[in-house]
């Protein structure tokens, strides 16, 4: 092999390697925010999908709200840091956990839809008391 094809393959192999640590570290930060954490269920306020052509491809986003001790909390993020659910409506509903001594931090459940009360009954007997990987 000659010269840039060894510099196309490190390259390669250190942006593989900076993703994979890219994530460990974010699932670090997710597990660390949410601390303690409960359930709740999440409705999809705001989708925004930005197709995967070229550098755009990272900055689909999602705002979404849950209601915590009658209240009402709004959160959002993006691509680029959390796996967002595959294609959510507006309306649609997940399970969202949020930290218990501090609600504004959650993350949305995406692998976890919501159609009925009986679907988060469901969920809750089987995943209370058992840590979800994120």
């Amino acid at each position: 092999m000659d010269k840039k094809k060894y510099i196309l393959i490190l390259i390669i192999i250190i942006g593989l390697i900076m993703f994979l640590l890219g994530k460990e570290i974010n699932k670090k930060k997710i597990e660390k925010d949410l601390g303690d954490y409960d359930y709740s269920v999440g409705n999809i306020d705001v989708y925004f999908y930005r197709s995967p052509v070229g550098y755009n491809v990272r900055f689909s986003s999602i705002t979404y709200s849950y209601i915590v001790n009658d209240i009402r909390y709004v959160n959002n993020y993006d691509a680029s840091f959390y796996e967002l659910p595959y294609s959510p409506n507006v309306n649609d509903k997940f399970v969202v956990a949020y930290n218990k001594k501090d609600p504004q931090k959650s993350l949305l459940l995406g692998h976890y839809p919501i159609k009925s009360q009986e679907d988060f009954n469901i969920f809750l007997k089987k995943y209370r008391d058992v840590k979800i990987e994120f």
